[in-house]
């Protein structure tokens, strides 16, 4: 008679949220990273109606104006510069928030939250 030990095995423990596991060769992960242009874009679309069509005083409606035109233009330079982008962006939300606060409470204006991390704070 032997005394062996019971050699260890490997268990393989995976949990799936949403999906199917991929294990193997071939896989591809996509991560996105930062914001998303064509998102804020629309967004900046959304924010400028709103304020094209609302009764704001001209005062207030100029200057959500100029805040979404400084976004589009940094968003549609040959190379917009991040940094910018979400300074500008945050700059709209602030222009949203103050002058145009039902429009932040669209889908578009959570994700756009998201991305910029501004925390949904009215």
């Amino acid at each position: 008679m032997s005394n062996q030990q019971p050699s260890p095995q490997n268990t393989w423990n995976v949990t799936v949220n949403g999906g199917a596991p991929q294990m193997g060769q071939g896989n591809v992960q996509h991560n996105t990273f930062g914001y998303d242009p064509g998102q804020l874009a629309n967004f900046a679309r959304e924010v400028l109606t709103a304020a094209q069509t609302s009764n704001l005083p001209a005062e207030e409606r100029a200057v959500v104006e100029a805040d979404v035109e400084a976004l589009q233009a940094e968003l549609t330079a040959p190379e917009p510069d991040p940094s910018r982008v979400r300074q500008l962006g945050q700059r709209v939300w602030v222009s949203a928030k103050t002058y145009l606060p039902p429009v932040l409470a669209t889908g578009l204006a959570q994700a756009v939250a998201g991305t910029l991390g501004i925390p949904i704070g009215f």
